[in-house]
């Protein structure tokens, strides 16, 4: 193994060398101060600055040469220098942020967009080969209140809708319908008045049970409706008040004991069907019990049910503008009119078999029930269309429950009885 060579003296000075280059290197650079730099870099893109003396002075501290060459400048406070002012300030840019949703026509626009993606699909149903079939799966997509053979009108053509697809089972349904009433009315008395209750205790059950969500009362509910049209068999117009008035602390303790929480939204649906329903009942007792009242109960009748008949058959013959699409969107004005000139006609002719009626006075009377009525089938509908359900019961079939089939009537029937009141018969 060869021994190591001693290091020479040219290598000792190379190593000296060596080390003097890199003490050097490692040596921190001295900067210029940071005003020195800012100056430097203004001089590369302005060129030459000199300071404005004193009296020279323009309102960004460069003088009136320097700021016609190089544009607003300001004095740096920390360096001394003066540099140029941004002639749009900088400032920090927001936080990009989503804006807040205009919930104002919220439910409205989600309604149209349903009606809209609701009629597409009716379309394309009833254009496949398997469209019947494809019917009740169809039905389950549609919300609230149309069915399927409402929803597919606006996507028929005229000549297809011409004609009712139920108007056999309604007629099937409503024979038997008037048979019952008019021998309820014939009989009057006792019997009239318990054929009036149990209609209005199923319409009171319908109602609590569309708006279920509220909690209301039903107990409550039933003894109101029972207790005014006891009252107007009884006593009068007067009973039937005290009734109502009674009714209101029963309903209050009624829903309060039983849902202390949140419990006006169930006083309020209950109250409006004692409101409702038992007013309208026990004026039907009250026009019952007065002098010609059996005839004018089945006139009324005649007028209301005759009146919707004929709103529904010139609807789907000749309807083409919307009545009030967002509470009941197959009504349509034709069949309104239709409806009115029906039940005046209708009224007007019953009373052409009862001498004691003048042609004038019935003329007022089917006046009235035809103005009033499609007021109270919009109001039911309104009710349907804010409970989200198509009928209120199904009592009748096609024709739904008893809210469904006397919710024209029981409007009708108070306004035939002040009509009748006011010509002195009541």
């Amino acid at each position: 193994m060869p021994s190591p060579r001693r290091p020479s003296d040219d290598d000792v000075d190379d190593l000296d060398d060596r080390d003097a280059t890199d003490d050097r290197d490692r040596a921190p650079r001295r900067m210029p101060p940071r005003g020195r730099r800012r100056e430097a870099r203004f001089e590369l893109e302005f060129g030459d600055f000199e300071p404005a003396e004193r009296g020279d002075r323009t309102r960004t501290g460069g003088s009136r040469d320097d700021r016609a060459r190089t544009g607003d400048r300001t004095r740096n406070t920390v360096s001394g220098t003066y540099e140029p002012v941004d002639p749009l300030p900088r400032r920090r840019r927001p936080r990009d942020r989503d804006p807040l949703p205009d919930t104002s026509g919220t439910y409205d626009v989600r309604l149209e967009d349903r009606d809209r993606r609701t009629r597409r699909r009716v379309a394309e149903v009833e254009a496949a080969p398997e469209a019947r079939s494809s019917r009740d799966a169809v039905a389950t997509e549609i919300e609230a209140l149309e069915r399927f053979e409402d929803a597919i009108q606006s996507v028929r053509s005229p000549s297809d809708r011409r004609g009712g697809s139920d108007l056999g089972a309604r007629v099937l349904v409503a024979v038997p319908a008037a048979i019952v009433a008019i021998l309820l009315v014939a009989a009057g008395g006792p019997v009239f008045v318990a054929g009036i209750a149990a209609f209005g205790l199923i319409g009171i059950w319908e109602l609590t049970r569309m708006f279920e969500k509220t909690r209301p009362s039903l107990l409550a509910g039933g003894l109101g409706v029972l207790a005014i049209i006891v009252a107007a068999s009884l006593g009068g117009r007067e009973a039937m008040l005290t009734a109502l008035v009674a009714s209101v602390p029963i309903v209050f303790l009624s829903v309060a004991l039983s849902h202390p929480k949140g419990s006006m939204p169930g006083v309020a649906v209950t109250m409006l069907g004692i409101a409702w329903i038992g007013l309208a009942l026990g004026h039907a007792v009250l026009l019952r019990d007065s002098e010609h009242g059996a005839g004018i109960v089945v006139d009324v009748l005649i007028g209301t049910f005759l009146g919707d008949t004929g709103a529904y058959l010139g609807g789907r013959m000749f309807g083409n503008r919307k009545l009030w699409p967002r509470i009941s969107p197959n009504k349509t004005v034709e069949g309104l009119l239709i409806g009115v000139v029906v039940a005046i006609a209708a009224t007007w002719f019953a009373g052409l078999y009862q001498d004691w009626l003048s042609g004038t006075d019935a003329l007022l009377l089917g006046l009235a029930v035809a103005v009033v009525a499609p007021l109270g089938d919009l109001f039911e509908s309104f009710l349907k269309r804010d409970a989200g359900t198509k009928d209120a019961g199904g009592l009748f079939g096609v024709h739904g429950g008893v809210l469904d089939r006397l919710d024209a009537a029981m409007f009708a029937i108070v306004a035939g009885y002040y009509v009748w009141l006011a010509m002195g018969m009541a």
